[in-house]
């Protein structure tokens, strides 16, 4: 029997059985799934950006709208947000894999327990809202409990018939469709949108020119029947992306001579990738208990064709890999930096970075109010899997840089290349937040199972008859955590917020990472002002590394690397407030966050971490993040927002030698927006307006990155 069918099964069951979660639901609502539900309720830190907020700043890049929340860093990589590497309280922001993400409640990645680094992340501009949990309450959010949770919060099913479109054009032939249409009709609710967003990308490639833009398409559907005080909702989401994007960055030279620059070898770079997730959600108000459940399965493929090697032989005295040769252009190779710039003829060696993901389970969770105590019991069961089939392609690059048409150089479809990892997980939590006056004390349990296999073969060819004879190999976890919160209502505008909990992200075939988490603050709020302030700690037993594609160094993908103790730490300041004089109103909001993160040992590891001394710093931890928006709001529709962004220094790796420091950078972003009537409404924004060329990461493969250049985009929404 396959998993989808046991799901379906196990789904009919539990709806049968009139099992019930989440308390205090309200039935007309429910098609929104949340995980924070009231921000003020939460034992633990947690932010909530609403449609409103997002739309203020007509943001697109998940980079520009996580700024609002304090404690959460991104690593750009792109310049769009394609892929972006999220980090909360000093998690490892590579690919994302440290933090749990989801959409409507159900965790996106490709493969979460497998393969967690999250090259699929939501198409940001079609999201209505974003939630962000932190603190103790985080481990109702598996499986990576240790930072925190994120839940994208798709276009919800309108209460009457609706429908918008917004057109958008800006810079580098920037193009941008949205539209939406939505029915009600008695038990029936019914959404169609479609998203398309396409770029021609801000860099130029050098010697062969090309695009280094993308083009990236959603279409969404949602069927809702209500019945009572029950309701089943159908999502359907089909996804495509086509992105010229390179795992190359600069050398050092090539950075300051032009940061918009892309090597010529890399002309033949493009991600392609497509998907299907479909999922079916119930909600039943059975008083005094409520019942929420969800089945899913999310299919995902992507392909990364990228550059890999160069001057194969090394018949420059260069070593191969591509992060090999910027770092020897960066330490004065001369011969480095001529391959790289196409001054000599090399072979260029592009691997297919060929994936498969399955991702389909089960889950529920359960409520009821028992007196003063609020429990609620969570279960999740599912299984997924990576399917890795890579091989090799390869160009002739001749002096001047032009390149040959691509012939087949190798199969590739051996070991590593040619591989199937599988989980299987079960995990289950138990909460309940007890109410004694003012004083509310929240207590959670996790535990996470898992059971992973992985198979390899070496036919040469991917018809997959000849297994490796070391494998199959088999590994297991077996994992609880727990976390207390508690909140104090000092008065009506005053609350304290204390918490504790013990975090746990999976790796495959390694042991777990783990950490002891703690925070400490207060929330404020009066009238039109709010104020909160947190110090977090975390005390890491065991940070663990994970060699991938993109970070580079002498590892095989796949493989982990144990950092040994490590102490993060540091303060998180969330603010707001708006004045009103003459007719106008100001809103202003300033989040700031400081951390440090540093190892607490001495160890050498040349295949990941390299050399360190007990002291450094974490790498890619910025030490300190501030953003701060300022805008105003007329009685006659126009309104228009300023958003300073300011990111601290930080390093690339732990001994941060030469060419390895990210100094720090800022961004100054304005928009405009002018309502001519509840149906319509026209806006522009104006990215980087300074047009700033700072580093802004050194990954994937060691090589300069820079930020967005100064962009413009113009558009208007119009609703029926």
């Amino acid at each position: 029997m396959s998993m989808s069918i046991k799901v379906l099964i196990s789904f009919v069951v539990l709806a049968l059985s009139s099992l019930s979660a989440y308390a205090e639901m309200d039935i007309d609502t429910i098609e929104t799934v949340t995980i924070v539900g009231s921000q003020e309720d939460v034992a633990g830190s947690a932010t909530v950006l609403s449609n409103q907020d997002l739309t203020r700043m007509v943001d697109t890049d998940i980079q520009k709208i996580l700024s609002a929340v304090p404690g959460v860093f991104v690593r750009v990589e792109d310049g769009y947000g394609l892929r972006p590497n999220i980090s909360i309280r000093g998690t490892a922001p590579d690919r994302s894999a440290k933090v749990s993400l989801m959409e409507d409640g159900v965790l996106i990645a490709p493969a979460p327990y497998t393969s967690a680094s999250a090259y699929y992340f939501p198409t940001t501009g079609r999201i209505h809202a974003v939630e962000v949990l932190k603190g103790p309450a985080s481990i109702t959010q598996g499986p990576a409990t240790i930072g925190g949770a994120i839940n994208m919060i798709s276009t919800p099913i309108p209460e009457a018939n609706y429908g918008s479109v917004t057109p958008e054009l800006g810079s580098d032939s920037l193009s941008t469709i949205h539209a939406t249409f939505g029915l009600n009709s008695g038990n029936i609710g019914a959404l169609l949108e479609f998203y398309e967003n396409s770029a021609a990308g801000f860099d130029y490639i050098a010697n062969n020119g090309g695009d280094t833009g993308f083009d990236k398409s959603d279409v969404l559907a949602k069927l809702r029947y209500t019945s009572g005080a029950h309701e089943v909702t159908l999502k359907l989401l089909k996804m495509d992306e086509m992105s010229n994007q390179t795992y190359v960055g600069l050398s050092e030279a090539s950075f300051n001579a032009d940061p918009r620059k892309r090597y010529g070898m890399t002309h033949y770079d493009v991600m392609n990738n497509d998907g299907e997730q479909t999922s079916v959600a119930y909600v039943g108000d059975f008083e005094p208990f409520t019942l929420m459940a969800t089945i899913w399965s999310n299919d995902f493929h992507r392909d990364w064709f990228k550059v890999d090697k160069a001057n194969n032989g090394k018949d420059h005295g260069v070593e191969d890999g591509i992060d090999e040769v910027i770092a020897a252009a960066n330490a004065g190779d001369v011969n480095a930096q001529a391959i790289l710039d196409g001054d000599l003829a090399v072979t260029v060696k592009l691997k297919h970075n060929n994936r498969f993901y399955m991702n389909d389970g089960m889950q529920f969770n359960l409520s009821k109010k028992i007196g003063n105590h609020a429990v609620t019991v969570g279960y999740r069961k599912m299984e997924d899997s990576e399917s890795r089939l890579q091989s090799y392609e390869c160009t002739n690059q001749s002096v001047g840089g032009a390149l040959s048409a691509l012939v087949s150089c190798s199969t590739g479809f051996t070991g590593s290349n040619n591989r199937l990892r599988t989980t299987e997980a079960t995990s289950w939590f138990l909460q309940n937040a007890i109410t004694m006056g003012d004083l509310v004390v929240t207590v959670g349990h996790r535990s996470e199972e898992f059971h992973k296999e992985e198979i390899r073969w070496d036919d040469g060819v991917p018809t997959r008859t000849q297994p490796n004879s070391s494998y199959p190999k088999y590994s297991s976890g077996d994992y609880s955590t727990t976390g207390v919160g508690a909140t104090y209502d000092m008065n009506e505008n005053l609350k304290l917020v204390v918490g504790f909990h013990q975090g746990m992200s999976p790796v495959f075939g390694g042991d777990a990472e783990e950490a002891d988490n703690m925070e400490l603050g207060f929330r404020y709020s009066k009238d039109a002002s709010t104020l909160e302030v947190m110090y977090f700690s975390s005390d890491y037993a065991n940070l663990v590394g994970e060699c991938k594609n993109s970070s580079g160094g002498d590892c095989d993908p796949g493989d982990t690397f144990n950092g040994g103790e490590v102490d993060v730490k540091g303060v998180e300041i969330t603010a707001s407030t708006a004045f009103q004089g003459n007719g106008v109103t100001f809103p202003m909001a300033l989040t700031m966050s400081n951390t440090s993160a540093e190892f607490q040992t001495s160890f050498e590891n040349g295949d990941y971490w390299g050399t360190v001394a007990a002291g450094d710093d974490v790498p890619y931890f910025p030490d300190s993040q501030l953003s701060a928006v300022i805008g105003f709001v007329t009685e006659s529709g126009l309104s228009g927002d300023m958003r300073l962004a300011k990111y601290g220094s930080t390093c690339s790796t732990a001994q941060c030698g030469a060419f390895e420091n990210i100094e720090s950078y800022t961004y100054l972003d304005l928009s405009l927006r002018k309502k001519f009537s509840d149906n319509m409404n026209v806006y522009t924004v104006i990215e980087n307006v300074s047009d700033h060329a700072d580093i802004v990461a050194r990954a994937p493969k060691n090589g300069a990155r820079s930020q967005k250049p100064r962009s413009f985009k113009v558009g208007f929404t119009y609703k029926f």
